[in-house]
């Protein structure tokens, strides 16, 4: 079976507070989980960059190896 490769991700500020979280997924598709500006949700973008484009002062990505 073909299973999508994914690896969690957190997007910071430059004082270590989390911003956003969520899902990079290998073909570079993006699930955006958490905002700090509008709580739980489920985007869906085709990258990144709109996500930075949308939370000014994002200065990390931390991504986050599995368990």
């Amino acid at each position: 079976m073909d299973e999508k490769r994914r690896r969690s991700f957190q997007l910071e500020d430059d004082k270590g507070n989390k911003l956003a979280t969520g899902v990079i997924y290998d073909e570079g598709n993006v699930q955006v989980l958490w905002r700090v500006d509008c709580g739980y949700t489920a985007e869906q973008y085709a990258s990144l960059n709109p996500i930075l484009d949308l939370m000014p002062g994002v200065t990390v990505l931390r991504l986050i190896e599995p368990d």
